[in-house]
């Protein structure tokens, strides 16, 4: 469980964040992070409980590769962001 939600980081999303494969709860809200998601983030299979992106400046498209994210059974945010689709 990664929650850093509120915590005033800035920057992007590292895409190492991608090999930590047995993630199931990943919370980033309310930051200032910028630029794109990571395809990396595509990579954890194991997200389950929640996925956090929103309310930072995250910007471009978002990834297809949210799309293999399938066990997702709860929680996805990535509203109040900058996002357009692929």
């Amino acid at each position: 469980r990664i929650d850093y939600a509120t915590m005033g980081y800035d920057g992007t999303i590292p895409t190492e964040f991608g090999l930590l494969t047995e993630l199931t709860w990943l919370s980033l809200l309310e930051n200032t992070l910028t630029g794109a998601i990571p395809t990396e983030l595509g990579r954890l299979d194991q997200m389950s409980t929640a996925f956090y992106l929103q309310s930072n400046a995250l910007s471009s498209a978002i990834p297809t590769e949210l799309g293999n994210l399938d066990q997702m059974s709860s929680d996805f945010d990535l509203s109040w962001n900058l996002l357009s689709s692929a």
